[in-house]
């Protein structure tokens, strides 16, 4: 078993024949069911063609900054440092431009300066970024102007237009594309984790819901010291949806040497989080798993406690962030999906209380927020919103909302 790379490793080396840097195109074993959530791409051979080009292309991130993130969120685990990962729910493709990353970048410095004011740490900033652009969905289909069509995934699998619902492979490469673009924005501005020089603190690591395998497969690349690595981020992380014991998502991970995370709600219980934990992390190495709590703002005091009890006698140094997004999305009177943020501030209020009471680290927060003037979440449930709603799925805060969020923390 390599190092925190999960009991899979060493059973895949003899199946990736050729250039030791590159696996190669065999990504049938990563994609064999059960894998949730996952498109029926109606054209077989052109996502064969796709498959080949991810895997013999260069990747996106080397195996040298997933170690030097890893040993970053062992600080974390540590208790030295604290985390902020936010950015889009969906990342929009017409706001991957050098100007667009500037300004996630701003948003995350102005977060990562007000949790060191509040908790006195040095703070990791993690993007949601260069690779957010696939989303899980409660329902195979949603009604649009009132037509049942198949649900809006995110823009590497399909379009938001009754014309575009079909999942198109061609999406995975120009994702693929974009997220390069995006990290050669982030090294231009002086942040990426290839910039000579750059403390580690400072540098916008990139992360995304390892969520499409028909894109994450043929991304694994084969680390120097052996073992596979995800080349496609950083810090992949599995959802609350995705996160079967059995499935593919948590049998990729396990595989491979990036830190990974995964979300956990109140659906999960201690036992299947603690078997959870084994198999992600068994090593027990700080710095290998995070666990992004989203419980709401109504459960997270009562659910959370016995999880985070169950994983510290377990043995297992996890670093836990508190997503208070997901638990607490509502309808608007107008229809509109909104979080409201007084319930989000709650939440993470609570989320620090259950930490400290039960000798958890809180390692910090995980938000859905952009940079741009929105008003996608709200004081109030009847409050009439005067700027825009622009997000490809769910609610944003914008950036005063998310410094009233973050100012929540004391931990």
């Amino acid at each position: 078993m390599s190092a925190g790379g999960g009991p899979l490793v060493a059973e895949e080396r003899h199946r990736f024949p050729g250039d030791p840097a590159r696996p190669g195109p065999e990504v049938r074993r990563w994609l064999s069911p059960p894998a949730a959530q996952q498109p029926r791409w109606p054209d077989p051979v052109a996502l064969a063609r796709v498959h080949t080009d991810l895997a013999t292309g260069p990747g996106l991130v080397d195996a040298g900054s997933v170690a030097r993130l890893r040993a970053l969120l062992a600080e974390v685990s540590a208790g030295r440092m604290r985390v902020v990962q936010a950015g889009d729910c969906a990342e929009d493709p017409a706001e991957c431009g050098a100007e667009h990353v500037r300004a996630k970048v701003g948003m995350l410095d102005a977060l990562a300066g007000v949790l060191r004011d509040h908790c006195e740490r040095p703070v990791a900033r993690i993007g949601r970024l260069a690779g957010q652009f696939a989303k899980p969905r409660s329902s195979p289909t949603e009604l649009v102007e009132g037509r049942e069509l198949p649900a809006y995934r995110g823009p590497m699998v399909n379009g938001t237009g009754p014309g575009e619902r079909t999942p198109d492979p061609e999406r995975l490469r120009a994702g693929h594309h974009l997220a390069r673009s995006v990290l050669a924005h982030l090294a231009d501005a002086g942040r990426g984790a290839d910039v000579p020089g750059l403390p580690d603190e400072s540098v916008v690591w990139v992360s995304h819901e390892a969520l499409l395998l028909d894109y994450e497969a043929p991304l694994l690349r084969r680390a120097p010291g052996g073992g596979l690595f995800l080349s496609s981020t950083h810090l992949p992380w599995i959802g609350d949806r995705t996160r079967q014991l059995d499935g593919a998502h948590v049998r990729l991970l396990a595989a491979v040497v990036n830190p990974v995370a995964c979300k956990v709600g109140p659906s999960i219980g201690a036992d299947e989080l603690v078997r959870l934990c084994a198999a992600l992390d068994p090593g027990r190495e700080p710095g290998r798993l995070t666990l992004v709590a989203r419980f709401g703002a109504d459960l997270v005091r009562t659910a959370l406690p016995p999880l985070v009890r169950a994983v510290r006698r377990a043995g297992h140094p996890v670093v836990w962030l508190c997503d208070p997004m997901h638990g607490n999305t509502v309808r608007a009177a107008d229809g509109r999906k909104v979080r409201l943020v007084g319930a989000l501030v709650r939440e993470v209020e609570g989320f620090q209380d259950v930490m400290l009471a039960e000798h958890g680290l809180a390692g910090g927060v995980h938000l859905e927020a952009t940079p741009n003037d929105v008003a996608e979440c709200r004081w109030r449930a009847d409050e009439v919103p005067d700027k825009p709603y622009t997000t490809l799925c769910d609610p944003r805060l914008n950036l005063p909302q998310a410094v009233d969020v973050v100012s929540a923390w004391w931990a």
